[in-house]
């Protein structure tokens, strides 16, 4: 794999883990696989999650703990429901492609972080040639990415401070109240359904490519109706729309239309 398709893995797992991430490639024989860590950790003091060849046409992805990685597990353990919660969410979307494992003896419905005998293993069948870039970028992005996002949630990572500026000098204006809106929840969302839009189905990247990452993420209870800040789920308050789809919602207000009304309006064409 040439070190700029490793450098835009290395990105794309990062865009989807809402962390920074180091990733190694594993050349053995010449069958090539990946490693994927959290940079601020290191390999040894948190998740590991490796991708390897296994067969001719299957991918098997493993999540294992450094040898010092007691702390990290010890603060995975004691996430409080909320990030468990999306956690397992984040891992059920990834579960879609494979067969999956959780040790020790537990499901996808109701697994958790317990100690450093925790681990996951995932075997994904017809992949075409294993160590070819596309299939390894291919399984990265379905598995490897949603199974990251969901130990970074149990680690904790928050959202990326909004940038500051120490020089005077700078125009801004504000006339308008804004309400702050998570960003890990809207990374969350999309690592939980993709993007594409809940109410046309149209996928941006698909057509678009390079130039697609322009979906966006529709509060079902709309932020500016809040009367005090309340945390909001991924998984269930939050949903994928496309740009045209999220103005039609929002020409309603101050309830803007619903997901499911959209859709009849499209089924239904005007009026």
């Amino acid at each position: 794999m040439t070190p700029e398709r490793t450098e835009a893995l290395r990105v794309a797992l990062e865009r989807g883990t809402g962390a920074e991430v180091a990733v190694r490639i594993n050349d053995s024989q010449a069958r090539t696989g990946l490693t994927a860590w959290f940079a601020d950790l290191g390999a040894e003091n948190g998740p590991v999650v490796t991708l390897r060849p296994s067969g001719l046409k299957r991918h098997r992805v493993s999540q294992t703990f450094g040898r010092f990685a007691r702390p990290c597990i010890e603060q995975m353990a004691a996430a409080p429901l909320e990030r468990l919660t999306t956690a397992r969410a984040l891992m059920a979307r990834a579960a879609a492609p494979g067969e999956w494992a959780i040790a020790p003896d537990q499901t996808l419905d109701d697994w958790r972080v317990t100690g450093p005998e925790f681990g996951v293993d995932v075997l994904i069948r017809d992949v075409g040639l294993p160590s070819a870039e596309e299939a390894i970028v291919a399984t990265a992005e379905a598995v490897m990415a949603p199974l990251m996002a969901a130990m970074a949630e149990l680690i904790g990572y928050e959202d990326i401070e909004p940038e500051t500026y120490d020089e005077e000098g700078r125009l801004t204006e504000s006339v308008v109240r804004r309400r702050e809106r998570s960003a890990r929840n809207r990374l969350l969302c999309l690592s939980i359904y993709g993007h594409r839009c809940a109410v046309c189905g149209f996928e941006p990247r698909s057509v678009y490519g390079d130039a697609g990452s322009i979906i966006e993420v529709h509060h079902l209870e709309p932020v500016s109706l809040l009367a005090e800040p309340r945390p909001y789920d991924p998984a269930t308050d939050l949903v994928p729309i496309c740009p045209n789809c999220h103005r039609a919602a929002h020409t309603r207000r101050p309830v803007p239309w619903t997901v499911e009304e959209l859709r009849g309006k499209l089924d239904h064409g005007p009026g």
